[in-house]
């Protein structure tokens, strides 16, 4: 099927007539395609070959994504000639189908045009010379995906038109079978014509009169906004549309198109400056663009099997500070981390889409991240697994993956929801105790991970699928043991595999482990706690089987299971997060409790210290808010984002051959250094009186966790601990003194012994960039990226 189905103004279905220039100059691989660098195509001998004394040959570069990644039909192709050659005499074709006439050298000296017509799977497109040819071969995917994610996940809902009810099949053996489930409604304006969830894209078209008040909301929607929409068949007269200047100083009409489509089953869209009377093909970009792209990440987490509309606003605060400098801004469902936790299908979606802007509307310079919460995870585990595709983040209520959270998820549950409320001896801690063990201020940090998102840890819960209560479909250990699961494990099963238990039920592999776990051990040392409450703690504070069911045991997770977590790209390493800027606006927490606690920002300063041998290309900007979870006043978030914008222009500008990593620390702005702030940065005043993240009057704070209560790193990605053998006249039990009777029941809990945090975790491995899961969980490099060859 054709992706370029549309709706809505002007077609924009891509022809095999596009011929494309303008889209940068150089060999480089353009920033836009934002997958590992394609391998260097070897040196021209004499006479333009591929070697001493080959005939002279042509080059072939996919340049809107690696030539094995490509999805949709098209890709975005330049033809390097030898010297001399009159392209003319060239013969090129798409599997032995002759398209010379889809390219022609264009006003940058570039040979370029865009193919389509790429059937699903290997295509070969060959460019012949009578003095020498050369091939390479285009791995094209469905535009519904998957591309590199692996098997997709079943059942998976379609958006329709308007909500509706549909009939939605179970897993096999489930009981019962089958039932109803209503739609989302996705904001097109057609159904599906597959079951890719494919449907027709849709334009609008927006304009900002001539006469709209300087107060006007940024926006398209309500009765003060400053756009208003517009039909392009019946334009209004220009005298009647205000200007537009870009950050570059580009000046147009300020004329904004939003674009909403469907891809890898999922809806995206995308707002920029665009006058339909421009050709604004690939090689002519709409002259309002400035090149560079937001993409804003949303928050929260979920696992829906639901497509739905992105959940982020084109127009909201970051929005608005791209689109009024001439950037695109970008949103979609599963880079949404409340609809979609999986990392891996959030990247797929991301490249297809950037792969889709290259096409449509020309060469992507750079491309920052933005987002809290969720949002925050999307950027940081994208960053980590897949660089190239974001180029600067703008993490907010940080976290620095998506299941490492779960670590102090579990045990603030193992230790408060159970230890503290049904075991005596933990109904005997006092608060101050409590909260001492769980390295906190209060109990109220825990009791809101307790409330908030322990419940999504529950395979049995309906709505972490987007269900509705007691939906049938969903797994019940006792009433149906092989309905869906509704978890973290099960949503990203495709990449991190399966077993089953001995009760014969399939689970994803998890993460939740307290094998050798000390809690409280800090505490103790302190003197928080006795040896005797010490001791107690230990043996009553127990562990959750594969259902979230707490039990007397502690959690022994598989080895395998844990493994797989790093091996898979899950857990974000500091290596890759080295290769891009990261400004973290960090808000105080609430007093009270708060999931988003203020050290999660040190955490990912930990990995990049421990990973990559230090932090210089993260900035923390310490702002005081209500929560943790608070957006930063205008004027602080405007200063992130112009030092982001700042930064990357001078990456961009870096033609030196130093490693990415180099590049982002030398190009760093001389006054981009941490700060922190007594307000929210609401205005410029506010960031006129700075000091130090550890000085005495900031007033955000640090706290830990109970695994770092219990020694563990503040970088806090160790799942599963190695051990070592008990040792209590070590330093780290403070000279706290234990009876024989404690030692043996010490030594009775830690049979096989206590964590060693001077070692790396079970399993933890340094990421592996760019894997592909065509082949299975795990993941499997992608290789060197696929270049052009002398044919005969």
């Amino acid at each position: 099927m054709n992706r370029r189905l549309s709706i809505g103004g002007i077609t924009m279905a891509l022809a095999v007539a596009w011929l494309v220039a303008g889209c940068g100059g150089g060999d480089d691989a353009p920033r836009f395609v934002a997958v590992p660098p394609a391998a260097s195509q070897p040196e021209p001998g004499p006479g333009g070959g591929n070697g001493p004394g080959a005939a002279p040959a042509p080059r072939i570069l996919v340049v809107s994504n690696r030539a094995d990644l490509v999805s949709g039909g098209d890709a975005l192709v330049e033809i390097q000639w030898p010297e001399g050659v009159d392209p003319a005499t060239a013969k090129i074709a798409l599997d032995d189908v002759d398209i010379a006439k889809a390219f022609a050298r264009r006003p940058n000296g570039r040979y370029m045009g865009l193919v389509t017509g790429l059937k699903v799977g290997d295509n070969t497109l060959a460019a012949g010379l009578p003095s020498g040819s050369a091939r390479i071969t285009i791995t094209n995917h469905p535009i519904g995906g998957p591309v590199f994610s692996g098997a997709q996940m079943q059942p998976w809902i379609c958006a329709t038109r308007t909500a509706k009810a549909v009939t939605v099949k179970g897993n096999a053996g489930s009981a019962p079978a089958s039932a109803t489930a209503t739609t989302k409604a996705s904001g097109l304006e057609g159904d599906p014509v597959d079951d890719q969830c494919n449907a027709a894209t849709l334009y609008t078209y927006y304009y900002r009169k001539a006469s709209a008040p300087t107060s006007c909301t940024f926006g398209i929607t309500g009765g003060n906004a400053c756009y208003t929409q517009y039909d392009p068949a019946s334009m209004p007269a220009d005298s009647e549309i205000a200007d537009f200047t870009n950050d570059r100083g580009d000046t147009a009409k300020d004329l904004i198109r939003v674009e909403r489509g469907t891809i890898n089953r999922t809806i995206y869209a995308l707002a920029a400056p665009f006058d339909p009377r421009d050709t604004s093909m690939p090689w002519a970009p709409p002259k309002g663009w400035n090149g560079k792209l937001v993409w804003q990440f949303g928050a929260s987490t979920g696992f829906s099997r639901f497509q739905s509309g992105p959940t982020r606003s084109l127009f909201d605060a970051s929005g608005g500070l791209g689109l009024q400098r001439g950037f695109m801004v970008a949103i979609a469902s599963l880079t949404d981390h409340g609809t979609n936790a999986n990392d891996v299908l959030g990247a797929e979606t991301m490249m297809m889409v950037k792969e889709l802007i290259a096409e449509k509307y020309g060469r992507i310079r750079y491309t920052i991240g933005d987002g809290c919460s969720g949002g925050s995870i999307k950027q940081a585990s994208i960053a980590s697994a897949y660089p190239g595709l974001l180029d600067g983040i703008q993490p907010q209520c940080t976290y620095a993956d998506a299941f490492t959270p779960i670590i102090e998820l579990a045990d603030c549950g193992e230790l408060q929801a159970n230890y503290y409320a049904n075991d005596p001896s933990g109904q005997a801690l006092t608060a101050a105790q409590r909260a001492a063990i769980n390295g906190h201020t209060s109990t109220g940090f825990c009791a809101a991970w307790i409330s908030s998102f322990l419940p999504a840890l529950n395979p049995s819960r309906a709505q972490n699928c987007g269900f509705p209560a007691n939906f049938p479909l969903v797994y019940d250990r006792t009433a149906n043991p092989k309905g869906l699961r509704c978890a973290g494990a099960e949503h990203a099963m495709s990449q991190l595999g399966s077993f089953v238990g001995d009760d014969g039920i399939e689970r994803g592999n998890g993460v939740i482990d307290n094998q050798g776990v000390q809690y409280g051990l800090g505490a103790l040392r302190d003197g928080a706690l006795s040896a005797e409450e010490f001791v107690r703690l230990n043996e009553g504070v127990g562990g959750y089987d594969g259902d979230l069911v707490w039990q007397a045991r502690r959690t022994n997770a598989r080895r395998e299971s844990i493994g797989i977590h790093y091996q898979a790209g899950f857990v974000s390493d500091g290596r890759q997060l080295a290769k891009v800027p990261i400004i973290d606006l960090r808000g105080n927490q609430a007093a009270t409790g708060d999931i988003h606690a203020n050290w999660r920002a040190y955490s990912v300063r930990d990995r990049l210290d421990r990973d990559a041998g230090g932090h210089g290309n993260q900035l923390i900007w310490k702002f005081n808010s209500s929560s943790g979870s608070s957006a930063p006043g205008a004027a602080l978030a405007r200063k992130a984002f112009v030092t982001m914008d700042a930064w990357l222009a001078a990456i961009e500008a870096d033609t030196s051959a130093n490693p990415i990593e180099a590049k982002v620390l030398s190009n760093r702005p001389a006054a981009a250094v941490d700060f922190c702030i007594a307000s929210n940065g609401a205005n410029d005043a506010d960031l006129a009186t700075t000091v130090g993240l550890e000085d005495a009057a900031c007033p955000v704070k640090q706290q830990s966790s109970p695994r770092q209560v219990a020694g563990g790193p503040r970088a806090e990605n160790v799942y599963k601990c190695q051990l070592k053998p008990l040792a209590l006249g070590d330093a780290a039990y403070g000279g706290a003194r234990f009876t024989d009777d404690q030692k043996a029941r010490l030594a009775a809990v830690f049979p096989d012994g206590v964590c060693d945090w001077d070692k790396p975790g079970v399993g933890q491995v340094p990421v592996t960039p760019w894997l592909s899961f065509a082949a299975g969980p795990g993941g499997r490099p992608l290789g060197t990226a696929p270049v052009s060859v002398a044919a005969p």
